[in-house]
């Protein structure tokens, strides 16, 4: 039976929108300056942010550019096989502070589906909260 998945994590951060989604759409190329593993990296192929071309590859997941907001929501359809769902970031402001949620949410299949999440479950937190704390480090420069 189909299990469905919704995690997230969410901060708040002295920034803009702009300077934050613009750190976000940085990620995976040679300008990343947040993604927190260098012993696992965040990889996306080459070029301008596209809808259904560009990709990317992190933790053993793979995707597929879904959405692109500026400023609002980058989201990625999740390839994997037993994955039906889409994980990706969020942004809302209030005065000078930016909220950025991570979320990951779909339908797992029986078998494959559960043994990624298994695999992936503890690093959605570790790797959440790390990106976090490496955002609000270079946010701080």
């Amino acid at each position: 039976m189909p299990i469905e998945l919704r995690e997230s994590r969410a901060r708040t951060f002295t920034g803009t929108k702009r300077r934050i989604f613009h750190l976000l759409e940085e990620m995976g190329t040679s300008g990343d300056q947040i993604w927190p593993f260098a012993s696992q990296p965040f990889m996306r192929s080459p070029g301008p942010m596209s809808v259904g071309k560009t990709e990317e590859w992190h933790l053993g997941i793979h995707s597929v550019l879904a959405e692109i907001v500026p400023e609002e929501r980058i989201a990625w359809r999740i390839l994997n096989d037993g994955v039906d769902g889409r994980h990706g970031f969020y942004l809302s402001s209030e005065g000078k502070t930016t909220t950025l949620e991570y979320r990951i949410e779909g339908t797992l299949s029986d078998t494959d589906g559960r043994l990624l999440w298994r695999r992936f479950e503890d690093q959605f937190e570790r790797s959440t909260e790390a990106l976090f704390d490496k955002l609000n480090r270079v946010l701080r420069r």
